[in-house]
Protein backbone atom coordinates (compact mmCIF):
# COMPACT_ATOMS: atom_id res chain seq x y z
CA UNK A 1 0.00 0.00 0.00
CA UNK A 2 1.42 3.35 -1.07
CA UNK A 3 0.41 5.56 1.82
CA UNK A 4 2.24 8.49 0.24
CA UNK A 5 -0.04 8.39 -2.78
CA UNK A 6 -3.15 8.41 -0.57
CA UNK A 7 -1.84 11.41 1.36
CA UNK A 8 -1.09 13.19 -1.91
CA UNK A 9 -4.78 13.03 -2.82
CA UNK A 10 -7.37 15.68 -1.98
CA UNK A 11 -8.63 13.67 1.04
CA UNK A 12 -12.04 15.31 0.77
CA UNK A 13 -15.08 14.26 2.75
CA UNK A 14 -17.02 11.55 0.93
CA UNK A 15 -20.17 12.70 -0.84
CA UNK A 16 -22.99 12.09 1.72
CA UNK A 17 -25.72 11.36 -0.83
CA UNK A 18 -23.60 8.71 -2.52
CA UNK A 19 -21.95 6.95 0.41
CA UNK A 20 -24.06 7.91 3.43
CA UNK A 21 -23.05 7.62 7.09
CA UNK A 22 -21.47 4.20 6.55
CA UNK A 23 -19.07 5.64 4.01
CA UNK A 24 -18.16 8.44 6.36
CA UNK A 25 -17.56 5.99 9.19
CA UNK A 26 -15.14 3.96 7.06
CA UNK A 27 -13.41 7.14 5.91
CA UNK A 28 -12.86 8.16 9.53
CA UNK A 29 -11.08 4.86 10.11
CA UNK A 30 -8.85 5.45 7.09
CA UNK A 31 -8.03 9.01 8.13
CA UNK A 32 -7.04 7.82 11.59
CA UNK A 33 -4.82 5.17 10.03
CA UNK A 34 -3.09 7.87 7.98
CA UNK A 35 -2.46 9.99 11.06
CA UNK A 36 -1.17 6.94 12.94
CA UNK A 37 1.30 6.18 10.14
CA UNK A 38 2.51 9.78 10.16
CA UNK A 39 2.90 9.62 13.94
CA UNK A 40 5.17 6.61 13.48
CA UNK A 41 7.26 8.72 11.12
CA UNK A 42 7.40 11.54 13.70
CA UNK A 43 5.84 13.92 11.20
CA UNK A 44 4.14 16.10 13.80
CA UNK A 45 5.34 18.44 16.52
CA UNK A 46 2.43 17.66 18.84
CA UNK A 47 0.94 14.51 20.41
CA UNK A 48 -2.33 13.23 18.96
CA UNK A 49 -5.00 11.29 20.85
CA UNK A 50 -6.66 9.04 18.28
CA UNK A 51 -9.99 7.27 18.71
CA UNK A 52 -9.82 3.95 16.89
CA UNK A 53 -12.95 2.11 18.03
CA UNK A 54 -15.17 5.18 18.43
CA UNK A 55 -16.11 5.65 14.78
CA UNK A 56 -19.78 4.65 15.23
CA UNK A 57 -20.24 7.10 18.12
CA UNK A 58 -18.54 9.92 16.23
CA UNK A 59 -20.50 9.31 13.04
CA UNK A 60 -23.77 9.34 15.00
CA UNK A 61 -22.90 12.69 16.57
CA UNK A 62 -21.89 14.10 13.20
CA UNK A 63 -25.17 12.95 11.64
CA UNK A 64 -27.34 14.21 14.50
CA UNK A 65 -25.97 17.74 14.84
CA UNK A 66 -27.25 20.57 12.63
CA UNK A 67 -25.51 23.66 11.32
CA UNK A 68 -26.98 25.61 14.26
CA UNK A 69 -25.30 23.36 16.84
CA UNK A 70 -21.94 23.62 18.60
CA UNK A 71 -19.61 20.74 19.49
CA UNK A 72 -17.35 21.04 22.54
CA UNK A 73 -14.61 18.44 22.86
CA UNK A 74 -11.85 16.97 25.03
CA UNK A 75 -8.15 16.30 24.37
CA UNK A 76 -9.24 13.15 22.46
CA UNK A 77 -10.80 15.27 19.75
CA UNK A 78 -8.96 14.07 16.64
CA UNK A 79 -11.61 11.80 15.17
CA UNK A 80 -14.41 14.27 16.04
CA UNK A 81 -12.54 17.03 14.23
CA UNK A 82 -12.10 14.70 11.28
CA UNK A 83 -15.84 14.06 11.21
CA UNK A 84 -16.61 17.78 11.07
CA UNK A 85 -13.96 18.64 8.48
CA UNK A 86 -14.37 18.85 4.73
CA UNK A 87 -10.80 17.66 4.22
CA UNK A 88 -8.12 15.96 6.29
CA UNK A 89 -5.37 18.27 5.09
CA UNK A 90 -6.11 21.28 7.37
CA UNK A 91 -5.95 18.93 10.36
CA UNK A 92 -2.66 17.42 9.24
CA UNK A 93 -1.29 20.89 8.64
CA UNK A 94 -2.34 21.98 12.12
CA UNK A 95 -0.48 19.01 13.59
CA UNK A 96 2.53 20.19 11.55
CA UNK A 97 2.08 23.68 13.08
CA UNK A 98 1.52 25.27 9.67
CA UNK A 99 -0.49 28.42 9.00
CA UNK A 100 -2.72 26.42 6.63
CA UNK A 101 -3.99 24.37 9.58
CA UNK A 102 -7.43 24.81 11.12
CA UNK A 103 -5.91 26.90 13.90
CA UNK A 104 -3.21 28.56 11.80
CA UNK A 105 -0.68 26.27 13.46
CA UNK A 106 -1.36 27.68 16.93
CA UNK A 107 -3.84 25.22 18.45
CA UNK A 108 -1.97 21.96 17.95
CA UNK A 109 -3.90 18.79 18.72
CA UNK A 110 -5.42 18.76 22.22
CA UNK A 111 -7.05 22.19 21.83
CA UNK A 112 -7.95 21.91 18.15
CA UNK A 113 -11.20 23.58 17.19
CA UNK A 114 -12.86 24.33 13.87
CA UNK A 115 -15.72 26.83 14.22
CA UNK A 116 -16.55 26.55 10.53
CA UNK A 117 -17.23 22.86 11.12
CA UNK A 118 -19.17 23.45 14.32
CA UNK A 119 -16.32 22.57 16.69
CA UNK A 120 -16.35 25.64 18.92
CA UNK A 121 -13.91 24.52 21.60
CA UNK A 122 -11.61 21.69 22.64
CA UNK A 123 -9.77 21.45 25.96
CA UNK A 124 -6.77 19.55 27.23
CA UNK A 125 -8.00 20.10 30.81
CA UNK A 126 -10.15 17.24 32.11
CA UNK A 127 -13.74 18.37 32.63
CA UNK A 128 -13.04 21.93 31.52
CA UNK A 129 -15.05 21.66 28.31
CA UNK A 130 -18.22 20.75 30.26
CA UNK A 131 -18.28 24.08 32.07
CA UNK A 132 -17.54 25.91 28.83
CA UNK A 133 -20.40 24.05 27.12
CA UNK A 134 -22.80 25.23 29.81
CA UNK A 135 -21.57 28.78 29.33
CA UNK A 136 -22.17 28.58 25.60
CA UNK A 137 -25.65 27.16 26.16
CA UNK A 138 -26.40 29.84 28.78
CA UNK A 139 -25.49 32.51 26.23
CA UNK A 140 -27.96 30.93 23.81
CA UNK A 141 -30.64 31.14 26.49
CA UNK A 142 -29.93 34.81 27.23
CA UNK A 143 -29.73 35.76 23.57
CA UNK A 144 -32.27 33.35 22.06
CA UNK A 145 -30.78 31.45 19.16
CA UNK A 146 -31.50 28.07 17.58
CA UNK A 147 -29.43 24.97 18.08
CA UNK A 148 -27.89 23.08 20.97
CA UNK A 149 -24.45 22.52 22.49
CA UNK A 150 -23.07 18.98 22.43
CA UNK A 151 -20.45 18.36 25.12
CA UNK A 152 -18.31 15.22 24.87
CA UNK A 153 -16.57 13.74 27.90
CA UNK A 154 -15.16 10.36 28.96
CA UNK A 155 -15.26 7.90 31.83
CA UNK A 156 -12.11 9.51 33.21
CA UNK A 157 -13.03 13.18 32.87
CA UNK A 158 -16.50 12.58 34.30
CA UNK A 159 -14.81 11.87 37.63
CA UNK A 160 -14.17 15.61 37.83
CA UNK A 161 -16.66 17.65 39.84
CA UNK A 162 -17.42 19.69 36.73
CA UNK A 163 -19.48 16.79 35.35
CA UNK A 164 -22.00 16.73 38.20
CA UNK A 165 -21.98 20.51 38.49
CA UNK A 166 -22.67 20.89 34.77
CA UNK A 167 -25.60 18.46 34.92
CA UNK A 168 -27.11 20.43 37.81
CA UNK A 169 -26.44 23.82 36.20
CA UNK A 170 -27.84 22.80 32.81
CA UNK A 171 -30.98 21.31 34.35
CA UNK A 172 -31.52 24.21 36.73
CA UNK A 173 -31.32 26.82 33.98
CA UNK A 174 -33.04 24.85 31.22
CA UNK A 175 -30.00 24.77 28.98
CA UNK A 176 -29.91 23.01 25.64
CA UNK A 177 -26.91 20.74 26.29
CA UNK A 178 -26.50 17.17 25.06
CA UNK A 179 -23.92 15.50 27.28
CA UNK A 180 -22.10 12.61 25.58
CA UNK A 181 -20.05 10.20 27.68
CA UNK A 182 -17.57 8.10 25.72
CA UNK A 183 -17.10 5.24 28.17
CA UNK A 184 -14.12 3.35 26.77
CA UNK A 185 -12.95 2.12 30.21
CA UNK A 186 -9.68 3.93 29.60
CA UNK A 187 -8.01 6.76 31.48
CA UNK A 188 -4.39 6.99 30.32
CA UNK A 189 -3.30 3.51 31.47
CA UNK A 190 -5.98 2.54 33.98
CA UNK A 191 -9.30 0.71 33.86
CA UNK A 192 -12.31 1.87 35.85
CA UNK A 193 -12.05 -0.94 38.41
CA UNK A 194 -8.41 -0.01 39.04
CA UNK A 195 -9.06 3.61 40.00
CA UNK A 196 -12.59 4.11 41.32
CA UNK A 197 -15.98 2.69 42.19
CA UNK A 198 -18.63 2.32 39.51
CA UNK A 199 -20.61 5.46 38.69
CA UNK A 200 -24.14 4.67 37.56
CA UNK A 201 -24.72 7.53 35.15
CA UNK A 202 -28.39 6.65 34.64
CA UNK A 203 -29.05 7.10 38.36
CA UNK A 204 -27.04 10.32 38.46
CA UNK A 205 -29.13 11.74 35.62
CA UNK A 206 -32.34 10.51 37.20
CA UNK A 207 -31.43 12.33 40.41
CA UNK A 208 -31.40 15.66 38.56
CA UNK A 209 -34.26 14.77 36.18
CA UNK A 210 -32.21 14.56 32.99
CA UNK A 211 -33.19 12.06 30.25
CA UNK A 212 -30.53 9.37 29.82
CA UNK A 213 -29.78 6.74 27.18
CA UNK A 214 -27.17 3.97 27.18
CA UNK A 215 -25.93 2.81 23.79
CA UNK A 216 -23.56 -0.08 23.09
CA UNK A 217 -22.86 -2.57 20.32
CA UNK A 218 -21.82 -0.09 17.59
CA UNK A 219 -25.01 -0.44 15.52
CA UNK A 220 -24.74 2.66 13.35
CA UNK A 221 -28.43 3.03 12.48
CA UNK A 222 -29.48 2.71 16.11
CA UNK A 223 -26.80 5.13 17.24
CA UNK A 224 -27.86 7.76 14.69
CA UNK A 225 -31.59 7.40 15.32
CA UNK A 226 -31.24 7.58 19.10
CA UNK A 227 -28.83 10.52 19.02
CA UNK A 228 -31.07 12.45 16.65
CA UNK A 229 -34.07 11.77 18.89
CA UNK A 230 -32.30 13.07 21.99
CA UNK A 231 -30.88 16.05 20.14
CA UNK A 232 -34.41 16.96 19.03
CA UNK A 233 -35.74 16.59 22.58
CA UNK A 234 -33.00 18.88 23.94
CA UNK A 235 -33.82 21.53 21.32
CA UNK A 236 -37.60 21.36 21.73
CA UNK A 237 -37.77 21.03 25.51
CA UNK A 238 -35.04 23.57 26.34
CA UNK A 239 -33.57 21.02 28.70
CA UNK A 240 -30.42 18.83 28.77
CA UNK A 241 -30.06 15.13 28.05
CA UNK A 242 -27.24 12.61 28.37
CA UNK A 243 -26.04 9.66 26.30
CA UNK A 244 -23.47 7.13 27.43
CA UNK A 245 -21.73 5.20 24.64
CA UNK A 246 -19.88 2.03 25.62
CA UNK A 247 -16.86 1.84 23.33
CA UNK A 248 -13.55 0.02 23.10
CA UNK A 249 -10.44 2.11 22.49
CA UNK A 250 -8.22 0.12 20.14
CA UNK A 251 -5.12 2.34 20.23
CA UNK A 252 -2.66 3.54 22.84
CA UNK A 253 -3.48 6.62 24.94
CA UNK A 254 -1.56 9.05 22.73
CA UNK A 255 0.95 9.05 19.91
CA UNK A 256 1.41 6.14 17.51
CA UNK A 257 0.31 2.57 17.98
CA UNK A 258 2.41 0.56 18.49
CA UNK A 259 4.07 3.02 20.82
CA UNK A 260 7.21 1.04 21.65
CA UNK A 261 9.05 -2.00 20.24
CA UNK A 262 7.33 -4.55 22.51
CA UNK A 263 3.89 -2.92 22.45
CA UNK A 264 1.27 -5.72 22.28
CA UNK A 265 -1.08 -3.45 20.34
CA UNK A 266 -0.48 -3.32 16.61
CA UNK A 267 -2.08 -0.93 14.14
CA UNK A 268 -0.70 -0.87 10.62
CA UNK A 269 -2.55 0.30 7.52
CA UNK A 270 -0.77 -2.37 5.50
CA UNK A 271 -2.65 -4.95 7.58
CA UNK A 272 -5.98 -3.48 6.51
CA UNK A 273 -8.57 -1.14 7.94
CA UNK A 274 -9.78 -3.61 10.55
CA UNK A 275 -8.04 -3.88 13.92
CA UNK A 276 -7.70 -6.87 16.22
CA UNK A 277 -10.73 -8.72 17.58
CA UNK A 278 -13.67 -8.27 15.17
CA UNK A 279 -16.13 -8.38 18.08
CA UNK A 280 -14.60 -5.15 19.43
CA UNK A 281 -14.05 -3.31 16.15
CA UNK A 282 -16.99 -1.14 14.94
CA UNK A 283 -15.67 -1.21 11.37
CA UNK A 284 -15.69 -5.01 11.36
CA UNK A 285 -19.27 -4.92 12.66
CA UNK A 286 -20.21 -2.43 9.94
CA UNK A 287 -18.65 -4.68 7.29
CA UNK A 288 -20.77 -7.59 8.53
CA UNK A 289 -23.90 -5.43 8.40
CA UNK A 290 -23.26 -3.98 4.95
CA UNK A 291 -21.98 -7.16 3.34
CA UNK A 292 -18.71 -7.52 1.48
CA UNK A 293 -19.89 -5.98 -1.82
CA UNK A 294 -21.18 -2.71 -0.34
CA UNK A 295 -18.21 -2.43 2.00
CA UNK A 296 -15.76 -2.93 -0.85
CA UNK A 297 -17.52 -0.26 -2.90
CA UNK A 298 -16.65 2.23 -0.19
CA UNK A 299 -13.08 1.03 0.34
CA UNK A 300 -12.46 0.94 -3.39
CA UNK A 301 -13.47 4.59 -3.68
CA UNK A 302 -11.13 5.40 -0.81
CA UNK A 303 -8.32 3.56 -2.56
CA UNK A 304 -7.87 0.82 0.03
CA UNK A 305 -10.07 -2.02 -1.27
CA UNK A 306 -7.20 -4.55 -1.53
CA UNK A 307 -6.70 -4.22 2.23
CA UNK A 308 -10.11 -5.49 3.23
Amino acid sequence: MNITSILAGDLQRLEPKKFGPAGRMVQLRLWQHLVNELLKQKSFQVPVHLGFGTEALVTAIDEALTTDDELVLTHRNAVFNMARAESLHPILNEYRMLESGHGAGKLGSMNLSNPAGGVTYSSSILGNNLSVACGLAFARAIRPSPGIVCAVTGDGAMEEGAFYESLVFARSHGLRVLFVVDNNDHSMVSKIHERRCNIHIASLCEAVDIPFQLLEGDDLETYIATTKKLRKAVAENNSPACIEFRTCLLNQHAGPTPGWPTDPLRIDLNDGLLIGDASKDPIAKLQATLGSTSFETITCHLGVAPLC
